[in-house]
């Protein structure tokens, strides 16, 4: 065999391999994850965008990961219509909205309750158990159990390589010290054949189905559990508009949303339309 036909052929066989990898992580049939449906490029100010909350599909409500601010962006003006400060610069990851209350999630585990965050906001400070070796990055509302969901990256069990979703009880503003949900990286890595951590960065829970779905940020993942907690199916996001994902959410509908960080361009929101 000469050396262009050597070549050839080991061309032909990383491509085989690449393909293969990429066919190994499920196909999502609700979404058409490698098109959106709607991009939004953002302002400089979000260009460190952690987390979102679509609300009523006309605005999202967003935090960067450097500064105590809420900002109001306008989905049909393209603009921030508000920016709202709660607490002093801080490494804050994701929110959540109930009512007119927003609770916002620091990667040491500290959540800050923004009271009457629209109008007069007051905040209210709630440390937890959790640690920077934590770092916890996604926040959810569970509505039905008045709970939020708390993912996180990182453990601060060093030799256990699991990682963790907590509740974090609205009732008392306490987070249960066992976990809700646990995702086993040696099954995860068996099962779908990658080297990299599933390390989430973000969570929501579908408003149709009440599946939970957590992203993860590291080696561009989606993962799907059931309202129960147990592993359905995992997606890739190796596309190119998805720069640096960071926070996802739901509106009402079941249309998916997905925020990137800035890399080489500007921030986005990406929007993908509920298929069903």
């Amino acid at each position: 065999m000469n050396l262009n036909n050597s070549f050839f052929a080991l061309t032909l066989l990383f491509i085989s391999c690449q393909k293969q990898l990429k066919e190994n992580f499920d196909e999502c049939t609700i979404y058409n994850l490698s098109q959106p449906t709607k991009v939004w490029k953002l302002p400089k100010q979000l260009k460190e965008i952690s987390g979102i909350v679509i609300l009523n599909g006309q605005k999202a409500i967003c935090v960067n990961d450097e500064e105590g601010n809420l900002f109001i962006y306008d989905l049909n003006t393209k603009n921030i219509e508000q920016t709202i400060f709660f607490h002093k610069k801080g490494d804050y990851e994701d929110l959540a909205i109930k009512d007119s209350t927003a609770f916002v999630l620091r990667s040491d585990g500290t959540i800050f309750e923004v009271q009457n965050f629209m109008d007069s906001p007051k905040t209210v400070k709630h440390s937890t158990f959790l640690t920077k070796k934590d770092n916890a990055e996604g926040l959810f509302l569970d509505a039905s159990k008045n709970q939020l969901l708390v993912a996180c990256k990182g453990n601060s069990e060093t030799k256990n390589e699991s990682r963790f979703v907590y509740e974090f009880l609205l009732k008392n503003k306490r987070l249960n010290k066992n976990p809700f949900l646990t995702i086993q990286q040696k099954i995860v890595k068996a099962k779908y054949n990658f080297k990299k951590p599933f390390s989430p960065s973000g969570i929501a829970i579908h408003p149709i189905s009440k599946n939970i779905y957590v992203l993860s940020s590291v080696g561009k993942m989606l993962a799907e559990f059931t309202s129960e907690g147990k592993l359905q199916k995992i997606y890739s996001l190796n596309y190119s508009h998805f720069q640096q994902p960071e926070g996802i959410n739901f509106d009402e509908e079941g249309n998916f949303y997905i925020s990137n960080e800035a890399r080489k361009g500007k921030a986005n929101i990406l929007k993908f339309n509920y298929l069903l």
